[in-house]
């Protein structure tokens, strides 16, 4: 840092949103080495240009923090992204589209020791696949298909066999592995046990590769942090210490990773990242536990049956004495904690377990979370502030199946799925992500659909899916900042354009405020800056 008044940066603007309030204001963001020296007003900024400072002109641009993504899979993003290691096969419609194209890719990748494919929507599908069909084009090579949610996954027998799956076995306790009548193995294994197959078919990737390709993408967005939550779909927490450890002593980190791994009992793993993740680029900032499902497999957890199969309600995969277990262990050691919660009964749950653990050991200013909440009790919308858990949602999910939804729940929960804005009436805090690689980083999809609550890719449904659930472009912007730090425990140095506290900043090509909900999913960053260094320029946005 300068020792003199002189500044590296001096972004101008008529536009600054510093995500303290809802408003923007005029004038001038001064950076000195990785930190935010002052927002000054326009006729003060001479006094902190030098010779050597760069100035930049953002006129009417919208300047803001950069975007904090508050649940990615992070790795996982980049791996699908090696187009030489991974096969996308969302655009197939049909089995046999899909084995179509699993055949040219096998063949086209002869060295691949696995067959490794994403994308697979079952969700489109009139019945669900077998192994039987990969089998007849791969008898002897493994292959894995993960769903687009990454909650299921059709493989071939070679790839059950690596995995140690056999006709006729129990399915562990909250996954199924799927047997016909006659307990032989159909390929469909379903949550958590997904991972035993999906561990070893990226098992040969490039993990240096792929993390460089999903920082790009992420700087290119105006992304410069995100929450990295456990699980990495078969990778273990251990491998992502070194892999993002090396990344940084190398100088090949150029985003923030926030991480989360899994909450085991006894915290060896957490412990272990709190001595050795203490930087402002990766750090150990909690522990995350997954306790359902997802409602399109019915394998989320609900107050009730589902709409469409009244035989069950899904289930929890932990036993609540035990999340209440691991959960105590946790806040006992100043650890918080991120639940995965998609139905409104592990919402409860998760609740219940928040409120029980407070009074044992007191609030202690955890910045303990619920994700997802894809729907939730009326009556445990107040709770979340009450209980000080922050709600980490995915606005982009809210759109993703607006038709199918209300069938699988009932019309008589259409108006708690993603309540968004009834969360932030009963003045719960929000911070929003992508759950990348669910869907893609690009926080404008979820800007869009958080405040039109249609599909950024066809504006359907007209008027909105639940359009009560809406909210301002100002709200979603702070949710997609200051929120997601709080939810990170590191809101003293990141969220808002304060004083002191780290140069994050994104520079857009557009006032994002003057636009029509449509052009956000246009906008792009003209800069990307983090901790004071620009690491992504669009030339296109002449500035």
């Amino acid at each position: 840092m300068n020792t003199d008044k002189t500044a590296d940066i001096v972004i101008k603007g008529t536009n600054i949103f510093t995500a303290e309030t809802l408003e923007t204001r005029a004038g001038a963001l001064v950076i000195s080495g990785d930190s935010i020296v002052d927002l000054v007003s326009a006729e003060q900024a001479s006094e902190y240009i030098g010779p050597s400072t760069r100035v930049i002109d953002a006129g009417e641009r919208l300047v803001m923090p950069a975007f904090n993504d508050a649940h990615t899979h992070f790795i996982t993003v980049g791996l699908n992204m090696d187009t030489d290691y991974t096969l996308d096969v969302g655009d197939c419609k049909s089995e046999e589209a899909v084995v179509q194209k699993v055949r040219a890719f096998a063949e086209a990748h002869p060295n691949n020791a696995w067959v490794h494919c994403v994308g697979w929507n079952p969700d489109d599908w009139d019945r669900m696949p077998s192994k039987a069909s990969l089998d007849e084009i791969l008898p002897d090579r493994p292959c894995h298909i993960g769903s687009w949610d990454l909650h299921t996954c059709w493989a071939n027998s070679r790839a059950l066999e690596l995995a140690g799956f056999t006709d006729g076995m129990e399915s562990p306790e909250g996954s199924e592995i799927c047997q016909d009548e006659n307990g032989v193995l159909t390929g469909i294994v379903k949550e958590d046990i997904v991972n035993e197959i999906r561990g070893r078919s990226v098992a040969g990737a490039n993990m240096e590769q792929a993390l460089g390709l999903v920082c790009e993408q992420a700087l290119s967005y105006g992304v410069s942090s995100v929450s990295a939550m456990w699980p990495n779909f078969g990778l273990s927490d251990g491998l992502l210490l070194e892999v993002f450890r090396k990344a940084e002593a190398e100088g090949k980190l150029p985003v923030r990773i926030h991480y989360y791994p899994r909450l085991e009992n006894g915290l060896e793993t957490a412990k272990k990242f709190e001595k050795t993740a203490a930087s402002d680029f990766f750090r150990f900032a909690g522990v995350k536990l997954l306790i359902d499902g997802v409602c399109e497999m019915h394998t989320a957890c609900l107050t009730e049956p589902y709409a469409d199969d009244a035989s069950t309600c899904g289930e929890l995969t932990v036993r609540e004495d035990e999340i209440l277990n691991l959960v105590s262990q946790a806040n006992a050691q100043n650890y918080s904690v991120r639940i995965h919660c998609i139905g409104n009964g592990a919402v409860k749950t998760a609740l219940n377990v928040y409120e029980a653990v407070e009074k044992k050991y007191g609030r202690k200013c955890l910045k303990n979370g619920i994700e997802h909440i894809e729907s939730c009790c009326p009556e445990d919308l107040p709770r979340f502030a009450q209980l000080g858990v922050i709600a980490s949602m995915q606005p982009i999910h809210s759109v993703l199946n607006v038709d199918g939804y209300p069938a699988l729940l009932g019309e008589k929960w259409r108006p708690y799925m993603w309540p968004v804005a009834s969360l932030l009436e009963n003045h719960a805090l929000l911070a929003f992500g992508t759950d990348a690689p669910v869907y893609d980083l690009n926080p404008m999809h979820g800007l869009y659909a958080a405040v039109t609550r249609r599909q950024p890719w066809d504006g359907y449904p007209e008027g909105g899916f639940v359009p009560e659930q809406h909210i301002s472009l100002a709200r979603a912007l702070q949710a997609y900042t200051y929120g997601s730090a709080e939810a990170e425990n590191f809101s003293d140095k990141l969220g808002t354009l304060h004083a002191g506290k780290l140069a994050d900043v994104v520079i857009m090509d557009r006032d994002l405020f003057a636009s029509k909900p449509e052009e956000l999913l246009e906008a792009r960053p003209a800069y990307t800056i983090v901790g004071g260094v620009i690491r992504y320029h669009n030339p296109e946005a002449e500035i």
